[in-house]
């Protein structure tokens, strides 16, 4: 999960079946600062590209920081938004592809969280948002700024 981006997964029983894309050299580094609640910092983030091709994979990568010890296990979510607002493509995973839970963070330390979006949605420009909420109540999401989300970036995807 470190060294990969985390597509997908099912589940089989009690086998888990994930799939990977592996990492190309970002094109886009942000500094972000953002905070999310009282303790958690979105240190800054990275993507693969802001144009992407009908069918490709846009890969993430966020690298967050809390300042205190966390008690609750919180979930990333990524999600692509089309023009009007509505959600076109998501992934909602804890951080590190379940292997950097939340309640693990070292105040101080940065973690580093890959992610990637399969964007078989037509061609567009799409919003790019990410967030945080609860595990155990997807509503109760963690505010940044006015809002519960971040705005990451303008995706724009192709017919490829």
């Amino acid at each position: 999960d470190s060294g990969a981006f985390e597509l997908d997964e099912r589940w089989y029983g009690d086998v888990r079946l994930a799939r990977y894309a592996m990492p190309v050299a970002p094109q886009i580094t942000q500094e972000s600062g953002a905070r999310f609640g009282d303790h958690i910092e979105l240190v800054d983030y990275a993507l693969s590209s802001e144009t992407v091709q009908r069918g490709d994979a846009l890969q993430v990568r966020l690298d967050w920081r809390t300042d205190a010890p966390l008690t609750t296990r919180y979930k990333v979510f990524l999600q692509l938004l089309d023009a009007n607002g509505t959600l076109a493509a998501q992934r909602d995973s804890e951080p590190g592809g379940g292997l950097a839970l939340t309640t693990t963070w070292t105040p101080g330390e940065t973690v580093s969280d890959a992610h990637a979006l399969l964007l078989d949605v037509p061609p567009g420009t799409y919003t790019l948002i990410v967030g945080l909420y609860d595990l155990d109540d997807p509503n109760a999401r963690l505010p940044v700024g006015d809002g519960d989300y971040l705005t990451l970036a303008t995706i724009t995807v192709g017919d490829g």
